[in-house]
């Protein structure tokens, strides 16, 4: 069922860029001129609908390496007890896909003292996943977008020796 939903979507598409293309293309005398353009011109079209996640992945990249779990300094709880609180999801501005983000701090459960912390973002996808089937309902993005990584997250709190409380 999910693939004649992709063809529902993606036969269309290409049907239509294709067309455009040769429209563009049409207006060049020389045939091998001709050809050359509306394969340029095609190849520039089918990359449009993706553009926004191409940057957007890029840019969820960047966000997780400069605010993400890796870049938090865990020295201060190192072998320690300690209490997670994670804020609220909010959108994030300036970005070119919707990324959401949320805070994540790391105290001392007996004294409240934070010991440290990070953000975690949440790539929505771009407008390609959505507004058209092509998810099938599991992701919104085209790449891994649900969160800076959570093996990471584990990997640094066992090196560290630390350990989570629910208290």
């Amino acid at each position: 069922m999910s693939g004649l939903i992709l063809l529902a979507v993606v036969i269309p598409l290409v049907c239509g860029l294709v067309w455009l293309a040769t429209s563009i293309a049409s207006k060049v005398e020389k045939p091998l001129l001709r050809a050359a353009i509306k394969w340029s011109v095609l190849l520039v079209l089918l990359t449009l609908p993706f553009i926004d996640e191409i940057i957007g992945k890029y840019q969820f990249e960047v966000l997780c390496r400069a605010n993400g779990i890796e870049s938090a300094d865990v020295s201060r709880a190192r072998g320690k007890r300690v209490k997670l609180e994670i804020g609220e999801r909010r959108l994030l501005e300036g970005t070119v896909m919707p990324i959401k983000v949320e805070d994540w701090t790391y105290r001392d459960p007996d004294t409240g003292e934070i010991l440290f912390q990070h953000k975690d973002y949440f790539a929505l996808g771009g407008w390609l996943m959505r507004f058209t089937p092509l998810n099938m309902g599991s992701s919104h993005s085209m790449f891994p977008g649900n969160g800076c990584g959570f093996v990471v997250w584990q990997r640094l709190l066992d090196h560290a020796q630390i350990s989570v409380v629910t208290k």
